[in-house]
């Protein structure tokens, strides 16, 4: 009920809510082409997930959001699959459940689209996205990215990465859907839906990745100040929250030139580290801790007055 209370009104339903809508039409215009009706039920599938991580991240389930959108990726290889090899779709959909398993199970899948140059494995970051969500769904001795109990805490910035998810798996979904129905029914009327823009969801898409940016700038900055360098510390959390719109640029601008503008910076990371918004909230907890460190009280924004993160 908090991240509902705390999410009204958030661009990020409005994204979400044009995915759905989105989706929803695509499965009809894939019901009324006969090229691709036989797949109508992958499309349905794909917007079931995308409700079930919808709730689960609203209701504290990461790894249950995780999960769903590993079935979304699945089918994003598959899609890939069946428009560089053409036969596969009716292949896929008529053998039997052993021979499907041998030819489709998502390790030959994956090494075909290798292979066509459509999906770079090896230490790409396709390839660790993957590896991250089967460790997730298989039981490992490799503990869950979750609390204890599996509900995220109410500050955690788990109560984002369901969005940072569902955005991120959407973009691959319909780079999927796209290359199948260009191959199996180009000029139809799901490749004119498929390819119409969405501008809540690309805004909203923006706005999750800034903030997942801001997130993975907290344990980078860590390793700044475990080398003895907090100004720079300082400066990479500084320069993605003005990045993310979190923090006002021009308070930056002037920090460090005047003392009161310094306490402001201060106060304004005060507020933010009890607000509401995990993110924000963590990152700035993290620049205080900083700023505590820092022998010389040094506001970190002398190399990045502009509110851009330094040069590494």
């Amino acid at each position: 009920m908090k991240n509902l209370e705390r999410l009204a009104g958030d661009i990020r339903f409005a994204g979400i809510n044009e995915l759905l809508a989105r989706l929803a039409v695509v499965g009809k215009t894939f019901a009324d082409t006969p090229e691709l009706s036989k797949l109508t039920f992958i499309v349905k599938r794909t917007h079931a997930d995308f409700m079930t991580a919808l709730e689960a991240t609203l209701s504290g389930y990461f790894s249950v959001a995780s999960d769903a959108m590993r079935d979304v990726l699945e089918m994003q290889y598959l899609l890939m699959d069946f428009a560089i090899n053409p036969d596969h779709a009716d292949d896929w959909l008529t053998t039997d459940d052993k021979d499907r398993w041998k030819r489709f199970a998502p390790a030959p899948v994956r090494k075909r689209l290798q292979t066509a140059g459509v999906v770079h494995f090896g230490d790409k970051a396709e390839s660790k996205d993957y590896k991250g969500h089967s460790m997730g769904l298989h039981v490992s001795p490799v503990p869950l990215i979750n609390s204890a109990d599996g509900v995220v805490p109410e500050h955690s910035w788990l109560n984002e990465a369901g969005f940072w998810e569902m955005f991120d798996h959407d973009r691959g979904l319909v780079r999927g859907l796209t290359m199948f129905i260009e191959k199996a029914a180009p000029g139809s009327p799901a490749e004119d839906e498929i390819k119409k823009d969405m501008t809540s969801f690309d805004e909203a898409s923006r706005q999750a990745e800034r903030l997942k940016r801001v997130w993975l700038a907290i344990p980078e900055a860590g390793v700044k100040l475990h080398e003895g360098d907090p100004a720079t510390a300082g400066n990479i959390i500084i320069g993605t929250m003005v990045g993310s719109g979190i923090i006002d640029r021009e308070l930056i601008v002037s920090a460090g030139e005047d003392d009161a503008v310094g306490e402001a910076l201060i106060e304004t990371m005060r507020q933010l580290a009890e607000s509401d918004e995990p993110v924000s909230r963590a990152a700035a907890k993290a620049f205080l801790s900083i700023a505590k460190s820092d022998d010389t009280n040094t506001t970190t924004t002398s190399s990045s007055g502009q509110g851009e993160r330094p040069s590494q």
